[in-house]
C-alpha cells in the first residue's frame, strides 16, 4: 500500500477515532484497576505465555516458557520478537504488550483512513467506517488483551488492499482478459512475509492470492509471494526441528486434533464448522461472513465491475473466511476471526458508503425491504459478537488476576527453579522463576507427543512429573483423568466467582510427593491472606 496520500487525509477523523479507541480501552483498563489495587492484568494468560518466551529469548536466548527448555508454544514468532526487543532495550514490565498494541491500534487507524480517503470516502463516510472498524472488531478488546492480533489486522489489511488494488489495475474478477503485466507491488512481498509471522493463519489469505495469481497465469508473481508467504513458517520450522521439536508450532498441532478419517474430516467441516457452531457467537459471527460478502458484491455488482479491486478485496475475504472456518478456530476471546471482521467492515463500509444511495434510489420498495430485513439478520450476530466482549472484558481481566496471576504469585515463593506441573503456564512462568512443566502439552514437546502419538496417559504424566522431579502441580481436575489425580495428594484449591474465561473455576494444588503435602499445605495457609476477598480457599487433610 502506498501511503503518499496520508498528508492530505484530513488528521481530525484519525484523531477523533483514536480518542474513541483511547476512551473505550481506558475504561477497560480503569475498572481492571479499580478492582484489583491498581495491579494490571490480561484477560488471556496466553499474553503471559508470549513474555515468558520474550524474556527467556531476551536474556536466556532460548525460546521456550523455561530458562534452558526450547517449547514452540506460539503461533506468533514476530510478536514474540518484538516483545523480546522491547524487554532488552528497555525493561521487563507486565503493560509492554498493552501499550505495543495501542500504538499500533493507532497506526492501524491511521492506515485505515488513509485508505478510505483513497477510495474517495468524505471525511464523514471514513468517520463512520473506522468507528464500525473499532466496535466490531472490537479494537479495544484486541489492544487490553495485549496479544499479537492488532499486528494481524494491520498486516492483513495492507496485504489483501495492496493486493487488490495490483489485481485490480490489470482486469476484473474471473472475467474479461488479462492485461499486460504490472509489476509486483514492491511492498506486497513483505506484507504476506509480516503478516504469516505476526499470525500462521494469514497462510489462508496467502492461498487464497496465490489461487487468483495462477488463475491468472501469473506463475513468477504466484511463486515470489509464496516463498515471502512461507519464509517465517519455514525458517521457524527448521529452527523448532533442530531443537528437537516438531516444524509446526505445538499451538497449532495440539488444536489440529488427532488424526482422523477423511469422512470424519469433512463432517466436521460441513456440519461443526460451516452449519452448527460449537464455539457460540463467534463462530456464528464468522459464518455470517459467508453470506454478507456474496450479498455485498451482488448488491454493487456494478461497482465491482468498474471498480475490480473491490471484487478482488471481496473474493480475499470471502476466501480467507471460509478456509479460516474450515480449518482453524474462532473465538477464545473474540480475537481469532478479528482480521477477517475488520477487512470485511472496511470493503462493506466503503461499498456502502460509497456507492449505497445510489443503489438504494433505484431499488424497488420491495427490494429495499427486503435488504433491510436480511441485513439485520446478517450483521445482528456481530454487534452481538462485539457487546459479548465489551461486557466480558474487565471480569475476564479479574478472572486472569484473580486465577493465574496469584497463582504466579505463590509460586514465586517457591525455591528458585522448583519444578511445577500446570496446564495454564503462562502467568507463573513469567511471574516466577520455577521451572514449569507443561501437562497439556503447549510448551513441552515430551507431552506434545504423548497426544499425538495417544499414550497421553495418567502412568505417563506421573511418571514423567517424577522423572522431572515435579514437587507441585497446579491443575484444573476437570481437565484431567482421575486417575492421574489419585496418585497425588491434594491439599488445598482455589475458586473464583463470575468465571468468563479460565479453563475451570477452580484450580487445585497438588503434591505430586506426599511427603511435601505439609509443606504445601503451610505455604497455602501463609499465602492465603494475600488472596483477593473474592477469592474462595479450601484445603483437604
Amino acid at each position: 500500500m502506498d501511503l503518499k496520500s496520508t498528508s492530505s487525509a484530513p488528521a481530525w477523523v484519525w484523531v477523533l477515532c483514536t480518542g474513541v479507541l483511547g476512551l473505550l480501552t481506558g475504561f477497560i483498563t480503569l475498572t481492571v484497576w479499580h478492582h484489583t489495587g491498581g495491579h494490571w492484568s490480561y484477560p488471556l494468560d496466553d499474553t503471559y505465555i508470549h513474555m515468558a518466551l520474550a524474556r527467556n529469548l531476551a536474556f536466556f536466548h532460548n525460546w521456550g516458557i523455561n530458562h534452558q527448555d526450547f517449547g514452540a508454544a506460539s503461533s506468533s514468532p514476530l510478536y514474540t520478537l518484538l516483545l523480546a526487543g522491547l524487554f532488552k532495550a528497555f525493561t521487563i514490565h507486565i503493560c509492554i504488550p498493552l501499550l505495543v498494541n495501542l500504538v499500533f491500534a493507532v497506526v492501524l487507524l491511521r492506515v485505515l483512513q488513509v485508505a478510505l480517503h483513497r477510495e474517495g470516502l468524505s471525511a464523514l463516510a471514513s468517520l463512520w467506517v473506522l468507528l464500525a472498524v473499532i466496535v466490531l472488531t472490537p479494537l479495544p478488546i484486541l489492544v487490553v488483551s495485549g496479544m499479537e492480533h492488532v499486528l494481524q489486522c494491520l498486516f492483513s489489511f495492507l496485504f489483501v488492499y495492496s493486493f487488490a488494488r495490483w489485481m485490480g489495475s490489470l482486469t476484473a474478477p474471473f472475467s474479461g482478459p488479462a492485461a499486460p503485466a504490472a509489476p509486483m507491488p514492491r511492498f506486497l512481498p513483505v506484507w504476506a512475509f509480516l503478516m504469516v509471522a505476526t499470525r500462521y493463519e494469514c497462510l489462508f489469505l496467502l492461498g487464497v492470492a496465490g489461487l487468483v495469481l495462477l488463475f491468472r497465469r501469473r506463475l513468477g508473481p504466484a511463486l515470489a509471494l509464496g516463498f515471502s508467504g512461507l519464509l517465517p513458517v519455514v525458517l521457524f520450522g527448521l529452527y523448532s526441528m533442530s531443537k528437537g521439536s516438531y516444524f509446526l508450532p505445538n499451538s497449532i498441532l495440539l488444536k489440529s486434533g488427532t488424526e482422523q478419517g477423511a469422512g470424519s474430516f469433512v463432517n466436521g467441516i460441513l456440519v461443526d464448522k460451516l452449519t452448527l457452531s460449537k464455539q457460540g457467537i463467534t463462530g456464528i459471527a464468522t459464518q455470517r461472513l459467508l453470506f454478507i460478502l456474496p450479498l455485498v458484491y451482488l448488491l454493487f455488482r456494478q461497482a465491482c465491475k468498474t471498480t475490480p479491486r473491490y471484487g478482488y478485496f471481496l473474493l480475499l475475504c470471502l476466501g480467507g473466511t471460509f478456509l479460516h472456518l474450515c480449518l482453524a478456530a474462532t473465538g477464545w476471546f473474540y480475537r481469532y476471526e478479528a482480521y477477517l471482521v475488520l477487512n470485511a467492515t472496511m470493503i462493506t463500509g466503503i461499498l456502502v458508503l460509497k456507492y449505497g444511495r445510489s443503489a438504494w434510489n433505484q431499488a424497488p420498495a420491495l427490494n429495499r425491504l427486503a435488504v433491510v430485513f436480511l441485513s439485520l439478520y446478517l450483521v445482528f450476530p456481530l454487534f452481538l459478537r462485539s457487546s459479548a466482549a465489551f461486557s466480558k472484558a474487565p471480569r475476564a481481566c479479574l478472572n486472569i488476576f484473580e486465577q493465574q496471576y496469584q497463582m504466579g504469585l505463590f509460586l514465586q515463593r517457591q525455591d528458585d527453579h522448583a519444578a511445577v506441573g500446570a496446564n495454564d503456564i503462562g502467568a507463573i512462568s513469567f511471574l516466577s522463576d520455577i521451572h514449569t512443566l507443561d501437562l497439556w502439552g503447549l510448551g513441552n514437546i515430551d507431552v506434545a507427543r504423548s497426544k499425538r502419538g495417544h499414550y497421553w496417559t495418567p502412568a505417563f504424566l506421573d511418571s514423567l512429573s517424577r522423572v522431572r522431579r515435579v514437587r507441585v502441580a497446579v491443575v484444573y481436575d476437570s481437565w484431567f483423568d482421575p486417575a492421574l489425580l489419585a496418585r497425588w495428594k491434594r491439599v488445598g484449591s482455589w475458586t473464583i466467582p463470575q468465571n468468563v474465561i479460565c479453563g475451570d473455576s477452580t484450580v487445585s494444588f497438588y503434591a505430586v510427593d506426599s511427603t511435601f503435602s505439609d509443606s504445601l499445605r503451610a505455604q497455602l495457609h501463609s499465602f492465603g491472606p494475600d488472596l483477593p476477598s473474592e477469592v474462595k480457599t479450601t484445603y483437604y487433610p
